[in-house]
């Protein structure tokens, strides 16, 4: 697998090159299979939040934290450096997979994966949930809501700033963390 070095905030990171025919087949792949995912590489928002995560490693390091649709996303990487353990959820089997490769490709072993819904998972207990781009729907609406009054812990969302997303945000007390180019990234919880 090739690697594409990139800076994130002071450090350096081997990203996997999503632009690689091997890894494109593996994804499509599942698509075809019916794994309901979405593959357009890496999402700007998600640039955003590793910026924001690099420069505030206070809100992540040492913690339990747990990666919603954590794809092949790079922000598994600023938080796997310095978290106790990360736990990685996502519907893509083969997104999984190319992610533990990529954060052991940079040296870390501390995550598990957890794959299937968030909503129907046992999850275990963390302190910190993060996701990037995860309410754009009804349904992705319907279960984010449900999923923050179920769990008491933080949460860091950030989102393109969507109808649905707008709609969260109305339902629970939140800190705005910052706002990019047509996204917020969004702290509540405990």
């Amino acid at each position: 697998m090739n690697y594409l070095t990139k800076r994130i905030g002071c450090a350096k990171y081997d990203l996997l090159d999503l632009d690689q025919k091997a890894v494109e087949k593996r994804i499509i792949a599942d698509m075809e299979s019916g794994v309901d995912v979405y593959y357009d590489r890496r999402w700007e928002v998600t640039d955003y939040l590793t910026t924001w995560l690099e420069n505030h490693q206070d809100v992540y390091s040492g913690k339990r934290v747990l990666v919603l649709g954590a794809g092949v996303g790079a922000e598994t990487l600023v938080l796997g450096r310095l978290s106790k353990v990360i736990y990685l959820n996502d519907l893509s089997p083969t997104a999984l997979e190319l992610c533990g490769e990529q954060l052991q490709h940079n040296g870390m072993e501390n995550f598990e994966m957890l794959l299937g819904c968030y909503e129907q998972l046992d999850l275990p207990k963390v302190d910190l949930v993060v996701a990037s781009f995860l309410v754009y729907n009804r349904e992705t609406l319907d279960a984010m809501k449900t999923f923050v009054a179920d769990n008491n812990c933080q949460f860091i969302l950030v989102n393109e700033n969507l109808k649905e997303f707008k709609s969260l945000l109305d339902e629970f007390h939140h800190e705005v963390l910052f706002e990019e180019e047509g996204a917020t990234c969004i702290l509540f919880g405990t």
